[in-house]
């Protein structure tokens, strides 16, 4: 069966507030591209953090310093099981973030 690359998931989160945006399918998900595009035009500080499925966080990203209308784009390979939950954080609530990856 051919793999299907899809978006799994995008969230604008509101100012010093955060936002799932992905959560492991039954089989697992694996994140092939994320994406964070400052829309704003003042500096914006994100977080990225991936919590196993009834841990704790782990950051990726803590206190990342996004400039204004700039993008981050990077193709981790993040492998999230079942219930793991890639959680995304921004200060300004400028901030788009998309991941597009694959379900097992």
């Amino acid at each position: 069966m051919a793999t299907a690359y899809v978006v799994l998931g995008n969230a604008t989160p509101g100012a010093a507030a955060s936002s799932t945006l992905v959560t492991g399918s039954t089989n697992g998900s694996i994140v092939s591209s994320f994406s964070a595009c400052n829309r704003g035009s003042n500096n914006d500080t994100i977080r990225v953090s991936i919590t196993k499925s009834g841990g704790s966080a782990y950051y990726l990203f803590y206190g990342y310093t996004l400039p204004a209308n700039a993008s981050l784009v990077e193709q981790p390979g993040w492998t999230l099981a079942s219930g793991d939950v890639l959680t995304v954080y921004s200060t300004t609530g400028n901030t788009d973030f998309i991941a597009t990856g694959t379900t097992l």
